[in-house]
């Protein structure tokens, strides 16, 4: 009986020493990681404020995927997201609801034919607001100027005009836009998606 006791003490001697040895790091930091060289990190948005304020950013940083998080995405059951173009445009060209899958083309197509001397800008400046009654959602008319310098020459490289959105809690509980009307303008908005189309 002593033997055998004395035979489950060695073992859980060694298994000790042995955990000791290997898990010597266990307590110790770590080193600090490299600081994220991709942009600005995505703000979930908790307020429509913040919507406006990553579409911005977005477009600074050509940051496609923080752009389309700004829109409802197509998992999303609770709404579609909608583009509405300018009635003004000649030659928009479809005749089809303008979506999620529309918007991701356009945008990234955007984005790889901006000129590397130049990030575009997007300004806006708000001209109206409704946040519904019950609070999870809002229209917004923004007035807007988007300065993108391209290597394409047949596309404005600055569009100003008028849109309006429409923003709701998605399922995550976070504002996004569900429809986007391009009121006015000349050239605008409208006009770019048109030719990136």
């Amino acid at each position: 009986m002593a033997d055998g006791m004395r035979s489950v003490w060695r073992i859980v001697a060694v298994g000790f020493l042995v955990l000791n040895l290997a898990g010597c790091d266990l307590f110790k930091t770590r080193p600090t990681e490299p600081p994220n060289m991709g942009g600005t990190p995505w703000i979930y948005p908790l307020s429509v404020d913040q919507v406006f304020a990553n579409l911005t950013q977005a477009i600074s940083e050509s940051n496609s995927d923080h752009y389309l998080r700004c829109l409802f995405s197509p998992d999303d059951s609770s709404h579609v997201f909608l583009f509405v173009p300018n009635p003004n445009v000649s030659g928009w060209p479809t005749t089809d609801p303008w979506g999620y899958a529309e918007e991701q083309e356009t945008i990234q197509r955007l984005f790889t034919l901006e000129s590397p001397a130049n990030s575009a800008v997007l300004l806006l400046e708000e001209d109206g607001r409704l946040i519904y009654p019950n609070q999870d959602s809002a229209w917004v008319s923004q007035n807007y100027t988007l300065t993108v310098p391209t290597t394409d020459q047949n596309l404005p490289q600055q569009v100003s005009g008028r849109s309006d959105f429409y923003l709701a809690k998605n399922a995550t509980g976070y504002w996004a836009i569900y429809r986007w009307e391009d009121v006015e303008g000349n050239p605008s908005w409208t006009d770019l998606k048109a030719g990136l189309y």
